[in-house]
């Protein structure tokens, strides 16, 4: 990326981490806090965007002077092992997508019909690179989160804060509900791969202020409106709060479907990003050839896979943990040994 010219500016990589992580957290949030630690969950929100702070630190002081994408083009298996890794997380947010659809937007299953126009506008978006996905990210910024936080005002009025405060505490379960959530923001990895070429520098403190606010607005609301128990047993907590949310004066009577669609593209940034990112280490590790070889893998191995995927959601769906604290351990230990390498590699070097 770095090679090819692909800068950015420093509000496009601050909108792109906005946009990541939240719309790949948001909607598990609210139960998820909850199931790692249901007394005093509000403490758990709090303290991952402290931890997910740390995380950016570490990413940008081990990953200062040295690129991701000259990291991958050294290391050819990590490149490999990046890509199998970031192919699955994509077809998750994929299957996810379009589980959404169907559930809240079409009458009958049609994860074809969802799925093709998902594939080739994600290819669309960024054949051209970092630079052209970025002008992309930031021209929807706005389209995916005013609908959001319109939600999260008109739900203020009506809360009960009972069922958000915190009913007792204890060490162990809050460090196991933060664990958790830090888990749940596994797309934070794609830092390491977009850092090095904001042109001003690395993440603003304002997105860090931006994404904590915007988590704790969305569990607020949901616990708030719907309370503990029923946000654990609902599958979808946060469409079931905007469902209760109406626009004073009867003018629309529900804002959820607007929601929705709104965060399908939220959540199709996510799903884009891992096929990007996953084939841009392809690319500089094997160089054209695994640039077309990582897009017809990709692209056409999701498209192949649609109804495999989908026919396996619940079984999917059931091992959710496994699927997050698998990637929170990934991504802490591999970019961390990746770099470490890179960094006595280049020491050793510059000692010859």
């Amino acid at each position: 990326m770095d090679g090819n010219g692909q800068w950015i500016t420093a509000r496009q990589g601050n909108r792109i981490f906005i946009l990541e992580i939240f719309s790949a957290a948001a909607l598990f949030l609210p139960q998820t806090a909850l199931r790692g630690n249901s007394r005093s969950a509000v403490l758990s929100v709090a303290a991952v965007w402290i931890l997910a702070w740390i995380y950016v630190l570490m990413a940008s002081r081990t990953a200062k002077g040295i690129p991701m994408e000259r990291v991958l083009g050294t290391y050819r298996w990590a490149a490999i092992l990046y890509y199998l890794r970031f192919w699955i997380n994509a077809a998750f947010f994929y299957g996810y997508i379009i589980s959404m659809a169907e559930t809240y937007m079409l009458r009958q299953k049609q994860s074809f019909i969802v799925g093709l126009p998902l594939l080739v506008l994600a290819y669309y978006m960024n054949r051209r690179g970092l630079k052209s996905r970025a002008r992309v990210m930031e021209g929807i910024f706005w389209f995916v989160l005013l609908p959001v936080l319109a939600v999260l005002l008109l739900s203020a009025g009506d809360l009960a804060f009972s069922e958000i405060w915190i009913t007792s505490f204890q060490w162990k379960e809050f460090a196991r509900g933060s664990l958790l959530l830090l888990a749940l923001l596994h797309p934070i990895e794609l830092v390491w791969f977009y850092r090095g070429s904001i042109k001003e520098g690395g993440m603003k403190a304002g997105s860090f202020l931006s994404v904590g606010l915007l988590f704790l607005g969305i569990f607020c609301a949901v616990l708030g409106s719907l309370g503990r128990k029923l946000t654990m047993m609902d599958p979808n907590p946060v469409m079931s709060m905007a469902q209760g949310v109406a626009i004073p004066g009867g003018i629309m009577a529900r804002l959820d479907i607007f929601l929705i669609a709104f965060w399908i593209v939220g959540v199709f940034c996510v799903f884009s990003g891992y096929l990007f990112y996953g084939n841009e280490g392809l690319c500089q590790a094997f160089q054209t050839r695994g640039r077309i070889a990582g897009n017809i893998l990709s692209y056409g191995g999701l498209f192949l896979g649609t109804n495999l995927l989908l026919d396996h959601w619940d079984i999917i769906w059931e091992h959710f943990n496994l699927f997050l604290y698998g990637n929170l351990a990934a991504g802490l230990l591999l970019p961390v040994i990746l770099f470490l390498m890179a960094r006595r590699r280049k020491t050793d070097a510059q000692k010859q």
